[in-house]
């Protein structure tokens, strides 16, 4: 995949490529209520930079993690990262597209994925990765969400943008369709909204220079002035793969 210069600089120096915190990410994990000392599989589906697999490998500290992303430059940092804090020999980064997961059937005990439901779809997303979990296996993915009634301006901006964001009752209406038991939900607060996009917009502003940005950089700025509203955000969802499936 041929990805320009300026994406990366875009977010460089970013720990994630969506709004969130490693507390944020505890404070999701201890909802599964599930004993830390477990020996799970674990698949994190688009980890980015990795801040969230190291969360995940410090949580579980008995588990082996899989981390996949598309962009080869994540997976190189997420690398540099698994060797500094000695977690090789069990946590693992693969360059697979997240449409074809190249793993076994009922493989995985816990599949997690931060904003990256969107590429595909909140639907399409658990209906995929669902045949790789095993019966009553968890699923944790975060989904932009109506948290308030939108506001014109939301509206307009995600429709065009991302038609899938709901409610939080519907998409847990959703998920139950699609065979998964809801286990709980996590609403993110909107200042690690701030904190994210202060930083990117930090760095959009020393890519004015690059005329080929120019598209790129309108586009997030319009996301950056929408993020400050308050009637959607990140909501994690939290949910167990049925026994009958």
């Amino acid at each position: 995949m041929d990805i320009p210069l300026y994406f990366y600089l875009a977010f460089k120096d970013l720990d994630r490529l969506a709004p969130g915190s490693d507390a944020s990410t505890l404070k999701v994990l201890d909802l599964l209520n599930v004993d830390a000392n477990s020996n799970l599989n674990i698949l994190e589906v688009a980890c980015g930079p990795g801040a969230d697999t190291l969360v995940l490998a410090d949580y579980f500290k008995s588990s082996e993690i899989e981390a996949i992303d598309l962009f080869p430059h994540y997976l190189n940092l997420l690398n540099e990262k698994i060797k500094e804090n000695d977690l090789e020999s069990r946590v693992f980064t693969y360059e697979m597209d997240m449409n074809d997961l190249d793993f076994a059937n009922e493989e995985m005990d816990l599949i997690f994925s931060h904003a990256g439901v969107e590429i595909m779809g909140f639907k399409k997303s658990l209906n995929r990765w669902k045949r790789i979990l095993k019966p009553e296996g968890f699923l944790i993915v975060s989904d932009l969400t109506w948290i308030k009634k939108p506001e014109k301006e939301s509206i307009d901006f995600w429709k065009n943008n991302y038609a899938e964001i709901d409610t939080i009752q519907n998409k847990i209406t959703q998920l139950e369709k699609l065979g998964f038991e809801y286990v709980n939900h996590f609403i993110l607060d909107k200042n690690e909204f701030n904190d994210y996009y202060s930083r990117l917009d930090d760095n959009l502003t020393q890519l004015k220079s690059d005329k080929s940005a120019n598209d790129f950089i309108k586009q997030l700025k319009r996301e950056i002035k929408i993020s400050k509203n308050e009637d959607y955000s990140y909501v994690y969802y939290i949910m167990r793969k049925s026994s009958h499936q």
